[in-house]
């Protein structure tokens, strides 16, 4: 029996409004042997948006010269969007643009004037190659970028960032004048259920308590966890008294939450809260300070409970 070998399928849009241009494009693409490739052709600003719309694109072949929309415009675009790599084409052959090109983002520049199968086809696979490097480098960025701002147990933003994240909130609010919140979190007795439970369950909760605190606040407000059982949470465009009713609905969500033991039992927790709004000049030290202090009421005055600062 002679099995069939799946060909790698290729999807190729070829943007050009010279009918002669694109068949010649088709002609060396048929003849390509070792992948399937489909080729989707536009000549019009309307056709090069419905094909960019309909879904994945491998590689897109870019004229330089396009009717109501500059291919060097697309290529801003396509590349703003991360819809696909592109090479340009050109009949000039021009130095200047294939610099312009690359430099615009670009993966590659085949001059029409001596286009040909075999150059055709070197520079789809030095673009695919390009992109795929591309692709990888911004994926590691991500990734760096995710272990530099998150933390890694509970998905919030880590004390570097939500102080970052407060910072810019500060800088708003002087800037227009708005209103700003910040509440302060600590889990009630949180060593106890680290000796009664083990530090596994222990986890469970933090995580647990994360995922409700982004489920009470908008998706405007920042959730950082601001060291061991300690959260911060920034709301934006929210006076005191709208902060309050926020750390009340926090409160009694924890309160009336069952957290699973190992063996399967549940058990409920309880937090604390210090509630500061901005003052006009304040800075992020003085904020936290104050809701720092109203946290230590609140832990003083019986735990469980929400207090605001002076």
């Amino acid at each position: 029996m002679v099995l069939k070998v799946e060909r790698p399928l290729l999807k190729i849009l070829v943007c050009d409004d010279d009918p002669a241009d694109r068949k010649l494009v088709r002609t060396y693409l048929r003849e390509v042997a070792d992948r399937e490739i489909v080729m989707l052709e536009a000549g019009q600003k309307a056709e090069i948006e419905e094909a960019l719309g309909k879904g994945r694109i491998d590689l897109v072949l870019m004229d330089n010269e396009m009717p109501e929309k500059s291919g060097m415009e697309w290529l801003a675009e396509i590349v703003e969007k991360r819809m696909a790599p592109v090479v340009m084409l050109t009949g000039s052959g021009s130095e200047e643009v294939a610099v312009q090109a690359l430099q615009e983002g670009a993966v590659g520049y085949l001059p029409k004037g001596s286009l040909s199968k075999e150059k055709l086809v070197e520079a789809i696979d030095a673009a695919l190659e390009k992109w795929r490097l591309m692709q990888q480098s911004r994926a590691n960025q991500d990734e760096l970028e995710r272990l530099a701002n998150f933390d890694s147990l509970t998905g919030l933003h880590n004390r570097r960032a939500i102080l970052h994240r407060l910072d810019e909130h500060i800088k708003q609010v002087r800037r227009y004048e708005g209103e700003l919140s910040l509440l302060m979190l600590d889990i009630d007795y949180f060593k106890k259920v680290n000796d009664q439970c083990g530090h596994l369950i222990g986890d469970e909760v933090l995580e647990n308590v994360a995922v409700l605190m982004q489920q009470n606040v908008r998706n405007t407000d920042s959730v950082g966890r601001y060291g061991g059982e300690e959260f911060i949470i920034v709301l934006s465009e929210t006076d005191l008294s709208s902060a309050l009713i926020v750390a009340e609905r926090l409160r009694k969500a924890i309160e009336t939450a069952e957290m699973r033991g190992s063996e399967g039992n549940t058990f409920g927790i309880t937090v604390s809260q210090g509630v500061s709004s901005y003052k006009l000049g304040e800075d992020a030290v003085s904020l936290i300070s104050r809701a720092d202090d109203a946290l230590y009421r609140a832990k003083q005055n019986g735990r469980n409970r929400v207090e605001t600062s002076t």
